[in-house]
C-alpha cells in the first residue's frame, strides 16, 4: 500500500471510531432513561475532545471534528420528539 492509501485508512478509522463511540453511548443514554439526556451526550464528548486535544495536540482534529459532529446528530436524533413537539 501506498502512503497515500495508508493515510486515508487512518483518517476513516478515526470517523468510524467517533461515530461508534458517540452511537453507542447514546444508544446506552437512550435506553437507560425515560427522557434522553443531551447535555451528558454533548458534556461527554465536549470532555473527550478536550483530552484528546490536551494529549495529542492537532493530531487527531478529524476524530475531534467527527466526535463532535456525530454528537450533534444523536442529540437532534434522540430528542427529535421533543423538538417537533
Amino acid at each position: 500500500m501506498t502512503q497515500y492509501n495508508l493515510e486515508e485508512i487512518k483518517l476513516l478509522n478515526q470517523f468510524l471510531f467517533a461515530l461508534f463511540i458517540v452511537a453507542d453511548f447514546a444508544l446506552f443514554l437512550h435506553f437507560n432513561h425515560t427522557i434522553f439526556p443531551w447535555f451528558a451526550l454533548i458534556g461527554a464528548a465536549i470532555g473527550l475532545s478536550i483530552i484528546v486535544v490536551c494529549w495529542t495536540g492537532k493530531k487527531y482534529t478529524f476524530f475531534i471534528a467527527a466526535l463532535l459532529v456525530s454528537t450533534a446528530l444523536f442529540s437532534i436524533v434522540y430528542n427529535w420528539q421533543t423538538i417537533i413537539h
